[in-house]
């Protein structure tokens, strides 16, 4: 039969578990406030019409990225190739291999990724 923990292992057990855990919380935070970061600066370039998603109604990355957009409180269009025979006109001229395909400024990106459309807008011509 083991034998029971001796106080000072229990303090070393405590201790560990009390730094993974702050550890962990921290590491949290931190993913918090960086996407806080990139909604914000993503939010001051975007205007209407400059972001679209061009999604699948199976797609889990799709709705990722329209619940994050939503969010965000970053304007975009939506339209899904299932749904909508122009939609997938479109997807399919821009021969991307899946979804969701975005348009910034009508200029195709493969996911969604906040840093990177902000980049797009921020080189791309305005309007």
């Amino acid at each position: 039969m083991p034998s029971a923990l001796t106080a000072a292992q229990r303090r070393e057990l405590a201790l560990f578990v009390a730094v993974v855990l702050t550890a962990t919380l921290a590491w949290e935070g931190w993913g918090l406030w960086r996407t806080s970061q990139q909604d914000q600066a993503l939010r001051a370039v975007v205007q209407p019409g400059d972001l679209r998603l061009i999604s699948s109604v199976t797609c889990p990355f799709c709705t990722q990225a329209r619940l994050r957009l939503r969010e965000a409180q970053v304007p975009f269009s939506e339209c899904f190739i299932e749904r909508d025979a122009a939609c997938a006109a479109e997807f399919q001229a821009h021969g991307a291999p899946g979804t969701p395909l975005v348009l910034v400024r009508g200029q195709a990106q493969l996911g969604f990724s906040a840093e990177r459309v902000e980049k797009a807008l921020r080189k791309a011509p305005g309007r």
